[in-house]
């Protein structure tokens, strides 16, 4: 198993020197142009579906595929004393488990056979800070109880965020007591275990963000047998990385510290390298690091993560990020009291994001850990693939497509990475990120039927409504598919066909349990509804309760210039809260 991986590292020397480059590119985001737009030239290129939905024995597929383009040198002057690391075979993608919540809970009882600590994650509730003015707090202190027992404290991340989960609390509670606090400023309120999935918690007040923001940024790295190009090439990046930093907004104080690891019977198990501002000593504790040990197949990485979380002096009123490479499976034979779980909970509550990269080779019982470490503390499972084919490498365009937003084509894994940096640091900029527009969208062909692409684009667009969900949806959940909204004149007949496909690519699905419609007139006569009513998620969600459905699929139909555009609203008939959202750009020549 070690020589497979080392060949399979061997061929893929950009590991980290990619994160890096991400780190370095990021920088350039002080400007509207900077940052992602620094590759303008790059082609753009559509990607897959963000959710994984095919897999082999061993990994999942892609959550975002990303094309190689032209290698381009971001240097200038003094920072190009040392060589920018050369293109590669590199592609990455990334899974973000808490956006596909309902997709990683089913991921985590499918796969459940490989070893890993169980922590139930399938009952989550979201608590956000905000203050008076709707910007989200981070650094806040939450408390969470019940019955007047304290059940969980952390810290908001930079979105304001704060995750618990009533399952692994191993609380019967009927509803939770939330507390938050933010320098004098502070805030309650009670979140019904069966209510919302999101809570928010408003400080009456202006938040305050630390001048200059303190920007930890630690790298937990595999330092066994076949790493050594990774570990050059972290070497060589490092003033482009730390130059480039400094000049985010709003301005951070950027401090770099590193964790190696090996295994038992190595050289060491584990090595700290504290964090630090002074760039120079960071490289003089970086130069001497070599690569050697391993031999077996899993590492000590719950050493590591112990280090990582409770052995750095991370800041207190910043960011505080951590980037964990590995190629290999932890050990979880070594009967540790302190495990990787136990490390991305005290992560979570001290708000420290665990980003996990698997490099090439990583087995599965590597990724369903590196999973539940990132979801756990927020951040996003990224993965490594060398040289292999994708549907963004050309061939006949399709009738229907998932576009994901900045589905750019580039040659650095830090084009997914520089949005991560930049995601954190806006959300403590008057200048949030500008949201990414994600649709699908579906085309007449000569190959298809309209009926053939119409299920296609319906069963891709319930797919990714059940995938996206914040509450967890099993195959017996009820659901209902309300009739389709037109909101234009001349649109009935077009409507009333969607409706009918949307419907069939439900049952077929298998997401849920269909409920049917043969009362629904009878319902919104005696609701004093109409059908174009139902848009409002309050006044479905008392449809659905007359009907004996948990779940609504609403769809309303628009008419643009030149498409159709489709919304549909996945709404949780006990609240009326929206779970996910889908929307489809459709060829006019699909409709009636």
């Amino acid at each position: 198993m070690r020589s497979r991986r080392q060949s399979m590292r061997r061929s893929s020397t950009v590991s980290i020197a990619a994160l890096l480059l991400s780190l370095y590119f990021v920088s350039c985001s002080s400007a509207p142009e900077a940052g992602l737009a620094a590759d303008a030239e790059d082609s753009y290129a559509v990607a897959p579906a963000p959710a994984p939905s095919a897999r082999d024995d061993k990994a999942a597929a892609p959550a975002l595929s990303l094309e190689r383009g032209p290698s381009k040198s971001m240097l200038s002057g003094e920072a190009a004393t040392r060589s920018v690391p050369s293109a590669s075979g590199l592609k990455a993608g990334y899974s973000d488990d808490n956006a596909q919540f309902n997709y990683f809970v089913e991921f985590l009882r499918k796969y459940a056979d490989v070893g890993h600590y169980d922590y139930d994650v399938s009952e989550r509730i979201t608590v956000r800070v905000v203050d008076s003015s709707g910007k989200p707090v981070a650094n806040a202190k939450v408390a969470v109880g019940a019955a007047g027992k304290n059940l969980a404290l952390g810290v908001t991340y930079s979105d304001g965020g704060y995750r618990f989960y009533p399952a692994a609390l191993g609380s019967r509670a009927d509803a939770f007591d939330i507390s938050a606090e933010a320098g004098r400023l502070s805030a309650r309120a009670v979140a019904p275990r069966d209510g919302a999935r999101l809570v928010t918690v408003r400080l009456q007040g202006a938040r305050e963000v630390a001048e200059p923001l303190p920007l930890d940024v630690l790298f937990v790295m595999d330092t066994t047998g076949s790493m050594g190009e990774e570990i050059e090439r972290l070497k060589a990046t490092m003033e482009i990385i730390y130059a480039n930093l400094v000049g985010l907004k709003p301005r951070p104080l950027v401090r770099f510290g590193l964790v190696l690891y090996k295994d038992r019977g190595d050289e060491y198990i584990t090595e700290v390298v504290p964090f630090t501002d002074d760039l120079d000593a960071f490289r003089a504790y970086l130069d001497p690091v070599q690569a050697d040990g391993g031999g077996d197949g899993p590492e000590d990485l719950e050493s590591a993560l112990d280090d990582a979380v409770n052995r750095m002096d991370w800041n207190d009123t910043g960011l505080r990020l951590a980037f964990v490479v590995t190629d290999a499976e932890a050990h979880l034979d070594y009967g540790r009291e302190y495990t990787y779980v136990s490390a991305a909970n005290d992560a979570r509550a001290r708000a420290i994001k665990l980003y996990t990269i698997g490099t090439g080779g990583l087995p599965l019982e590597g990724e369903y850990l590196l999973r539940q470490v990132s979801q756990l503390t927020d951040a996003r499972y990224i993965f490594l693939t060398y040289g292999e084919g994708g549907e963004s490498e050309g061939g006949a365009e399709g009738s229907v497509s998932h576009h994901t937003g900045s589905n750019f084509q580039t040659d650095k894994l830090e084009a997914i990475i520089i949005r991560f940096v930049k995601e954190e640091v806006s959300n403590l900029s008057d200048a949030p990120l500008e949201a990414d527009e994600e649709y699908f969208s579906a085309r007449k062909i000569d190959d298809e039927t309209r009926d053939q692409t119409l299920d296609k684009l319906f069963s891709d667009a319930i797919g990714n409504l059940a995938d996206y969900s914040t509450y967890r949806i099993l195959p017996e959940t009820p659901c209902v598919i309300l009739p389709v909204s037109a909101t234009g004149d001349g649109l009935g007949p077009t409507a009333e066909y969607f409706g009918a496909r949307l419907a069939m690519a439900s049952a077929e699905a298998k997401r849920w349990t269909p409920v049917e419609r043969t009362d629904m007139q009878r319902i919104l006569e005696e609701l004093e509804l109409q059908l174009s009513g139902l848009v409002d998620e309050g006044s479905a969600a008392r449809v659905g309760k007359l009907m004996g459905a948990d779940l609504l699929v609403v769809p309303t139909l628009y008419r643009r210039a030149d498409k159709y555009e489709l919304f549909l609203k996945l709404v949780r008939v006990s609240t009326a809260e929206v779970l996910a959202v889908a929307r489809a750009k459709i060829d006019p020549d699909l409709g009636l």
